[in-house]
């Protein structure tokens, strides 16, 4: 790790030829495999011969998610209330079977467009699934408006009273069942 002023500022490869062949050994090594796709596909649509046919073009579909969204709240709605994922939350040894591109590309389809749009959300879990693992429900606000979005969620949670999921009896019975296995 590189070192400032005593400080551990994050990963840098030990390569010494050039400082070009550092930094990218450094992302080589640093960088997952989504992360270097997201890169790639950043600089390729922000190439100035790309620039007018995939970003403008994605700037204007996201203007008109934006556009839905304020519609929706200039009827008079105060937040909108969605499921967080299309599914109950999956154990970990499910979680990880999957890339995290695959997985992502799951289950952020509800929160994309709230992304997209600059809005705030907030998920909450709500209830236990039969298999005992947790559904949430996302709640999205106004733009700028917060604490409103907040305040309406922690009410939310008080009437739901979810059951505190106490971490460290998770840890001892994942502790647990690594020793039987």
């Amino acid at each position: 790790m590189a070192r400032f002023d005593g400080l551990e500022y994050g990963h840098r490869c030990d390569i010494d030829v050039s400082t070009e062949a550092m930094y990218a050994a450094t992302r080589q090594e640093g960088f997952n495999d989504v992360v270097k796709g997201r890169i790639l596909a950043g600089n390729f649509f922000l190439l100035k011969e790309n620039y007018e046919n995939y970003f403008i073009k994605a700037q204007k579909v996201r203007r008109l998610i934006a556009n839905d969204f304020v519609n929706v709240f200039n009827s008079g709605v105060d937040v909108l209330l969605t499921p967080t994922i299309l599914s109950e939350a999956i154990p970990y040894v499910e979680f990880i079977k999957e890339d995290n591109r695959t997985r992502s590309a799951q289950n952020d389809i509800f929160t994309q467009a709230v992304n997209m749009a600059g809005l705030p959300a907030v998920s909450v879990p709500v209830a236990l699934s039969e298999q005992g693992l947790p559904l949430g429900l996302q709640f999205i606000g106004r733009a700028f408006c917060d604490q409103q979005l907040l305040t309406i969620a922690k009410w939310f949670e008080k009437q739901v009273q979810f059951p505190v999921i106490q971490l460290q009896e998770l840890i001892d019975d994942h502790q647990s069942f690594k020793m039987k296995s």
